[in-house]
């Protein structure tokens, strides 16, 4: 069964006071974009994230958004010389006693000193870090498509629906096409009465209207065009059942519809023929509108 394009999953893992989440949201795009938001100290495994996600996506835009829960996630440590602080705080009593005054506030003024204070990379092991952000990440993506898939098959349910108004349509077209050429034929008839009442001169004759419906009923001729809406319904019906990505089959199966109804409206000199047109026309918007939210 197809799958939405929109849809949201979450997953997490942890294991030895490491917590890893993992978030994934997805909307409609032509292809395959894919987002990473993740702290600096994780962006090296970007790759992995793009590589599964790529593995189990087909298109849309996704966003995915890694945070580390467990309160210890960050690459650096800060350190404090302590020999340096002593430095200090000597420098400081001297300074004291010559002044006769203590500075207020020691701790503040030894935190902003170079060197007091510094930032050094944490030793991470690697293999843990990266398989609690694999689980989680394939967690996200399990729930992702599983949402996806529901919200698929709610949209096949409905356009399976919206095909089959399609096919009636089809047929009421079907049914009228062949009476149009009559219709035209009394027509003429009519309006030749009103213009020449009983007169009938040479240009007006049984063989001339003949000739003139013939021309009319070839040039509005649609059987050729019906025959194609037909099998366009069927090859959308078969695509929507399809287990494989088909939201660009249906994109283009949709246009291909949409070129045969306006030729029917282009030959249509019939106003219930129009009427018909117009309906598809409003109909297929609906379709393509839903179309776009499948993969």
């Amino acid at each position: 069964m197809a799958k939405s394009m929109t849809g949201y999953g979450n997953g997490e893992s942890q294991q030895e006071g490491r917590k890893f989440r993992v978030e994934c949201r997805t909307v409609n795009h032509r292809y395959l974009d894919i987002a990473v938001r993740a702290p600096a100290w994780l962006l090296s495994y970007e790759p992995l994230v793009r590589t599964l996600a790529t593995e189990r996506l087909g298109r849309g835009r996704v966003e995915i958004r890694v945070t580390d829960e467990s309160g210890a996630g960050e690459s650096s440590e800060v350190t404090v010389d302590r020999g340096l602080v002593a430095s200090y705080l000597r420098a400081l009593e001297e300074l004291a006693q010559i002044t006769g005054e203590p500075l207020s506030d020691p701790t503040g003024f030894l935190a902003r000193q170079p060197g007091i204070l510094t930032a050094g990379e944490r030793d991470e092991d690697e293999e843990t870090v990266e398989a609690l952000l694999k689980e989680a990440l394939l967690f996200a993506l399990d729930e992702l498509n599983r949402t996806r898939e529901e919200e698929g098959a709610r949209l096949v349910a409905d356009l399976l629906e919206k095909v089959q108004e399609l096919r009636e349509a089809i047929l009421l077209i079907e049914e009228r096409a062949p009476k149009v050429p009559g219709i035209y034929r009394e027509k003429l008839l009519k309006r030749a009465e009103e213009l020449f009442l009983e007169e009938r001169p040479e240009w007006y004759s049984d063989q001339r209207l003949f000739a003139e419906v013939a021309l009319f009923a070839d040039r509005a001729s649609i059987d050729e065009e019906i025959t194609r809406l037909k099998a366009h319904a069927d090859a959308l019906d078969a695509a929507l059942l399809s287990d494989a990505p088909v939201g660009r089959q249906l994109d283009f199966l949709i246009q291909e519809v949409f070129r045969e109804i306006n030729t029917i409206g282009s030959k249509a000199n019939d106003l219930d023929l129009t009427e018909t047109v117009v309906a598809v026309k409003t109909l297929l918007e609906k379709i393509r509108e839903q179309v776009q939210n499948l993969e």
